[in-house]
């Protein structure tokens, strides 16, 4: 399952992720915990990056959704693993989207369990 290696991978803490589908991932993995946490019913605004054309777009709807949802009510808000997911959620080179890619997304949107609620768990102490 792609969130054991990403969460493997994470206990590194690299400063950036190299692979395209463990990028889109984290993305959309931290983008769906940052609305699961504040406003949990609007999630499905996640699911716009399935529109995106780009990792630049996607890095725009992150940054949007971090607007809308990652401010009042966002428990995680000034926690260092958010700021960490953030960062690598910036720090990919702008890529287009094969249809391949907007797959996974759907596929990852499906995921329930959330790595900025692991990451501390994974050996960052």
């Amino acid at each position: 399952m792609i969130y054991d290696e990403v969460l493997k991978q994470l206990k590194g803490h690299p400063a950036q992720i190299d692979d395209l589908a463990e990028w889109l991932f984290v993305t959309i993995n931290t983008m769906k915990a940052i609305v699961m946490n504040s406003a949990k019913g609007q999630e499905r605004i996640v699911l716009e990056a399935i529109n995106c054309g780009s990792t630049q777009q996607i890095q725009q709807l992150y940054d949007r959704i971090q607007g809308l949802y990652g401010r009042e009510g966002f428990s995680y808000r000034n926690h260092p693993d958010y700021y960490y997911l953030s960062s690598l959620v910036a720090r990919y080179p702008e890529q287009q989207l094969t249809e391949a890619d907007k797959k996974r997304i759907r596929d990852y949107y499906n995921t329930d369990v959330y790595l900025l609620y692991e990451i501390w768990g994974a050996g960052r102490r």
